[in-house]
């Protein structure tokens, strides 16, 4: 007669710990596939808009404007001077971005954007906050 071994009892660590592995890799991917946005160095209102698009900018090409007329590139503050080397670099044909606050007169977005008709900027996108209705 062939006896058949003994069932092995089951415990409850058992069913736990493949679930225990698949929350952990999740973890880990969404950590490593997730994207860190960076802020700008002051607070800033976008103007809001009705435009339905969405389009992800980067932010490594993002230039800040505080209301009071401080500027950030990058996620860091950069003094006007600073402004120049930038745009003595930045690629031909490329659009450049902004986030202007919303509480900026116009009169004073104006001298900027000359000063960048006068780099070679072409297309220049004044980003904005979809307003709810």
């Amino acid at each position: 007669m062939i006896v058949p071994p003994p069932k092995r009892q089951r415990s409850l660590d058992d069913s736990i710990l493949p679930l225990i592995n698949v929350v952990f890799l999740l973890l880990i991917f969404f950590v490593v596939a997730g994207v860190i946005a960076r802020q700008a160095p002051f607070d800033i209102i976008l103007p809001q808009t009705m435009r339905t698009e969405t389009r992800s900018v980067p932010a490594e090409q993002i230039l800040a404007i505080a209301a009071d007329g401080r500027l950030a590139f990058a996620g860091e503050p950069i003094a006007s001077a600073e402004l120049d080397d930038i745009l003595a670099t930045w690629p031909e044909g490329e659009a450049l971005q902004i986030q202007a606050d919303s509480d900026l007169p116009a009169r004073q977005l104006n001298p900027l954007l000359e000063r960048l008709r006068r780099a070679g900027i072409v297309e220049v996108r004044l980003l904005t906050q979809h307003q709810s209705r």
